[in-house]
């Protein structure tokens, strides 16, 4: 039967990718358990897991490295959306949190109020992150209403504003070289350092809370991408449905910055990897990307403190490593299409 049509098979990249990224990242957390200055044994790991009988070291299980590891999960899957999202609306491949400046004005924020408001609770350093992130997008947003800017002329303008808060980050540094300013130092590598319960419960209702609104919008967002007028033909409210995404998107990355610094390159690794491994439709390629960008933060830290123990190298200065050669990579591969 020569004109017979050809079963058509049901494309697995998503659900088999979504399920290896899956049982990826426990095994990872799990690892990242044994990781650090005092190494233990799995036995000592997994009586301190279970509460049973035997050697343990409970405090550094789980007071320390398990909401550390569930943090770098948490921050790095938030980051990854946050980096989707803006490359979907900016309709840039090259555009992340970091390159437009929303990381950099989160980062001036949390300074800021570090510095000159110390009775601040830690646990209220997400708010201001989310001001200085909105400020900064608000700033990028505003230049792109100003006329009909192309992607690539948008980048530039997040990455003067980037530039612009970077230097303010520098000179609060300046100004403050007292013994207070070697934690935020160690923070602006990207460093999970010290970071424990308290860090994640401030900042998980909201990453989580604005994760499923993201993974919602995806959907609309594949409307989108047909077109302004077949998606308002399909009931899409373009312009709301563009400020809830990246408001969203914002706030994801300022609360993640908030509590593990700024973790390079995250933000636009992840999306590129996510899109080659399942496609670009949005409602498979978010949460992979979330995924992919947990996984990422979770192996840079575990490797971060695997590597010349009891020294720890940040997961920013590796994930910053790995996203500038591939960010080399993606310049040259846009380069070659046009």
């Amino acid at each position: 039967m020569s004109d017979a049509r050809r079963p058509e098979f049901p494309d697995l990249r998503g659900p088999v990718t979504l399920a290896l990224l899956g049982a990826l990242l426990p095994v990872l957390m799990f690892a990242g358990l044994f990781a650090g200055a005092i190494p233990l044994e799995i036995e000592t790991v997994v009586n301190s897991l279970l509460g049973r009988d035997g050697p343990r070291q409970d405090f550094i299980v789980l007071q320390s490295r398990l909401p550390r590891a569930l943090l770098a999960a948490l921050a790095g899957g938030a980051l990854a959306l946050s980096g989707a999202l803006i490359q979907a609306l900016m309709r840039n491949p090259l555009a992340s949190p970091k390159i437009v400046g929303i990381n950099s004005g989160a980062a001036f924020a949390v300074l800021v109020t570090a510095f000159y408001i110390p009775a601040l609770p830690h646990s209220l350093l997400p708010v201001p992150a989310a001001l200085g992130g909105l400020m900064a997008g608000a700033l990028v947003w505003w230049c792109a209403q100003r006329g009909d800017i192309d992607p690539r002329q948008l980048t530039l303008v997040g990455l003067a504003v980037g530039l612009t808060l970077d230097a303010g980050v520098d000179a609060l540094l300046v100004a403050n070289t007292g013994p207070e300013s070697s934690a935020p130092l160690i923070w602006l590598t990207g460093s999970l350092w010290g970071r424990g319960w308290t860090h994640l419960a401030s900042v998980a209702p909201v990453l989580l809370t604005l994760a499923t609104a993201a993974l919602i919008l995806a959907f609309r967002l594949d409307l989108q991408a047909l077109g302004p007028r077949r998606a308002a033909g399909l009931g899409v409210r373009i312009g709301l449905e563009r400020t809830l995404a990246l408001l969203a998107a914002v706030i994801l990355a300022s609360v993640a910055v908030s509590v593990v610094g700024v973790l390079g390159f995250v933000g636009l690794m992840a999306p590129h990897v996510a899109t080659r491994l399942v496609g670009g439709r949005h409602r498979i390629m978010l949460p992979t990307a979330a995924l992919f960008g947990a996984v990422l933060t979770v192996g840079a830290d575990t490797l971060g403190r695997a590597i010349r123990p009891p020294l720890e190298i940040s997961a920013g200065i590796l994930t910053a490593l790995m996203g500038a050669a591939f960010f080399i990579w993606l310049l040259i591969a846009e380069d070659r299409r046009i």
